[in-house]
């Protein structure tokens, strides 16, 4: 280990690992010999690595655990893998990361209740305490950072603030009643928030208002760059546009449970029937390109050969294709407010049981909102309308520069009390 003070970051895929490599860069030009430990979670590892980053995962931290634990954690983990696999993610990886988080739950409730409560709710139960105590033990950060995703992410913030080390977490969206992070009781020393509305919905939800800072998403930052808009419109002009209408369909999961929707259960081929709606309404205008991006934490789903349908991996860089297309087509996802920011067509789908938390048509995010039955005519209406007219926005790095502030401020605090969030007076 080195003498140097060095920072933990933790992260899972999408727009968390987004979020944090954004900060992590701009940490590195303020302390350009700064240690930083990244251990990027599940889909976030490829994402890391093309971004530069030498990112650690749970195969890789087994040796924090017994010759006995190791083996009852892999034990574990190969009897879950089976449906919890992924093309982007190695085997081993998958196996020491669902094999230790099944082991850490046996350590808090005992083999048979941590059995039962895995085979209701999966890997949503997850929060692995006893080996974040490890890894923090192990690496002595002076800093943790993460997101507000649960599983992991939340285990480390908890882990360094037993261990009385500062903590900072990012919060992607809106904090509106319901969301577990806002329903929250244990605080990071910092959290950073995309607007002073989502710093109000927290305070209202009990969140101590020195402990919260007003900075943006570090991972919208780069969307009104001007490459970024340029590489855009070059996508635009090769897709066809503007005599072909393109629509993005942002899909994902559908969670089997959720609490804004008490006593439901998800619908596990949601996204099928997202897909096919979508390539039906389509098909009916031959002037019209559907682009199929999978969540990604999902497989890519075989399209039909057709000349009309286009899959963009998750590999494929997000924000150009924002900028390349006329609407986009969601249900909760963050592409959402990234398409708003990019000025471009909302329609959300409400037929997920998640819909109730995210109104993104009452937050001004979605242009508009139906269910499957309705796609058809509302994605016409959508398309009917004229474009939107491109909003000038802030500089490319403001929002990581604003969260790597408040991170260097906890470092300078680390010997003597927590400072109020920069720029606030509690």
């Amino acid at each position: 280990m080195s003498s140097r003070p060095s920072i933990l970051a933790v992260a899972y895929g999408g727009g968390h690992i987004a979020m944090m490599l954004s900060v992590l860069r701009a940490l590195r030009t303020r302390l350009p010999h700064l240690d930083i430990a990244l251990l990027a979670l599940t889909t976030a590892a490829r994402v890391a690595r093309e971004a530069g980053e030498h990112p650690l995962g749970y195969a890789d931290l087994l040796h924090l655990l017994s010759s006995e634990e190791q083996a009852r954690a892999l034990t574990l983990g190969r009897a879950l893998l089976e449906g919890n696999s992924h093309p982007d993610i190695p085997a081993a990886e998958s196996v020491a990361y669902l094999g230790i988080n099944a082991w850490d739950l046996q350590q808090q409730l005992g083999a048979d209740a941590a059995q039962a409560l895995l085979q209701t709710r999966g890997r949503q139960v997850f929060h692995p305490l006893h080996f974040f105590r490890r890894i923090v033990a192990h690496l002595r950060p002076v800093l943790v950072l993460a997101t507000n995703s649960p599983r992991s992410e939340f285990a480390a913030i908890d882990a360094a603030s037993e261990a009385g080390i500062p903590t900072l977490a990012m919060l992607d969206l809106f904090a509106l009643p319901g969301d577990a992070f806002a329903a929250r009781n244990r605080y990071p020393s910092r959290v950073c928030v995309l607007s002073d509305a989502v710093r109000n919905n927290l305070i209202r939800a009990g969140w101590p208002p020195e402990r919260i800072a007003v900075t943006g998403n570090p991972a919208f930052d780069a969307l009104s760059a001007p490459q970024i808009r340029a590489a855009g419109l070059e996508m635009r002009k090769q897709l066809g546009a503007p005599h072909r209408r393109l629509v993005l369909l942002a899909l994902q999961p559908e969670p089997a449970t959720h609490p804004a929707s008490p006593g439901r259960e998800g619908d596990p081929h949601l996204p099928e029937r997202v897909l096919q709606a979508c390539i039906d309404s389509v098909r009916a205008h031959p002037d019209w390109t559907l682009i199929v991006r999978p969540h990604p934490s999902q497989l890519a789903p075989a399209l039909p050969d057709d000349s009309q349908l286009r899959l963009s991996p998750s590999s494929e860089p997000l924000h150009p294709l924002l900028h390349a297309v006329d609407a986009v087509i969601t249900g909760t996802s963050t592409v959402a407010l990234e398409a708003h920011l990019a000025d471009k067509r909302v329609l959300q789908l409400l037929d997920s049981i998640a819909a109730p938390a995210m109104p993104y048509v009452a937050l001004g995010v979605a242009d508009a909102a139906c269910h499957l039955s309705d796609l058809p005519q509302a994605l016409a209406a959508l398309l009917a309308l004229p474009a939107k007219t491109p909003t000038t926005r802030v500089s490319a790095h403001a929002a990581a520069d604003q969260v790597s502030e408040q991170a260097l401020a906890l470092l300078a605090s680390r010997n003597r009390p927590v400072p109020s969030a920069l720029g606030l007076n509690p």
